[in-house]
């Protein structure tokens, strides 16, 4: 099964039970409030299987304040704060952040589950996120996507100097690895592929990301990269071509990916 299918059933999934929900939870008419908090549910599980933890993390805090909002005249009103709300309150927020957090990792999880079922050449063996094969196939699918319709994407590749790998036995370089690709898999959108390439370069591609937006991510994974391996910044370094601005880049970098040549990195953050 692909995720996007996965994401598909998931979706309908969820329609279906709030909607059942909806329909046979309530004695009488629904309450406005606890309708509206169902919905907001389908709000966190859109977030958690289309952007991953990150984006499930989002919804669920915007989804929690939104709920507290709504519930705060009643717990201003003459009758207080009673058990009864609180509990209900509580439960809430703890399902939001439930779907949200555990959930948006499961299926970032999922994702590369199923890329090593259908497609286990697909796969770095020491990362486990998508090998130079894989990503190639990925950038030739962007660079049509923005040959004929003027769709733009974003490339972020990220270099770990040598010296911190060094002297270190196999184990703990490919603990290292695994960890950094960890990282990098879950700081970025379901909708983005992560993978690493053949001379040890992480690669993250963004589609319908301009320029400008991927900076951000590029910044983002570069620091938690460090924080993952506790290295000073000029051990890491974070390369960003976007489409238009760095097309001719980018066609470089598909044609050394396909030779199998190291990539070549070009205005890097430091």
């Amino acid at each position: 099964m692909k995720y996007s299918r996965f994401e598909a059933l998931v979706l309908v999934v969820g329609v279906g039970a709030v909607a059942g929900s909806i329909l046979f939870s309530f004695d009488g008419v629904p309450v406005a409030e606890e309708v509206f908090a169902q919905v907001l549910l389908l709000g966190v599980l859109l977030g958690a299987v289309h952007w991953g933890r990150s984006g499930g993390s989002l919804a669920a805090l915007a989804a929690a304040a939104l709920y507290i909002v709504m519930r705060l005249p009643l717990v201003l009103s003459a009758q207080g704060l009673s058990l009864d709300i609180a509990t209900l309150v509580i439960v809430r927020i703890l399902t939001y952040g439930l779907i949200g957090i555990v959930g948006g990792e499961l299926c970032t999880r999922i994702k590369y589950i199923f890329a090593r079922l259908e497609r286990s050449s697909s796969i770095d063996d020491w990362s486990q996120v998508y090998n130079q094969r894989f990503i190639l196939r990925t950038l030739t699918a962007a660079g049509g996507q923005y040959a004929r319709y003027d769709t733009p994407y974003t490339v972020v590749l990220i270099k770990v100097a040598p010296a911190i790998m060094d002297g270190l036995r196999v184990s703990k370089q490919r603990s290292l690895v695994r960890g950094i690709a960890s990282h990098i898999r879950g700081d970025i959108r379901l909708v983005d592929e992560a993978g690493r390439l053949e001379d040890g370069t992480f690669i993250a591609v963004l589609p319908h990301t301009p320029k400008a937006g991927g900076a951000v991510v590029a910044e983002r994974l570069r620091a938690g990269v460090m924080r993952v391996l506790g290295a000073r910044e000029e051990s890491v370094t974070a390369t960003l071509l976007g489409a238009p601005e760095d097309s001719q880049e980018l066609d470089v970098l598909r044609e050394s990916l396909g030779s199998g040549e190291p990539s070549q990195a070009s205005a890097s953050f430091s």
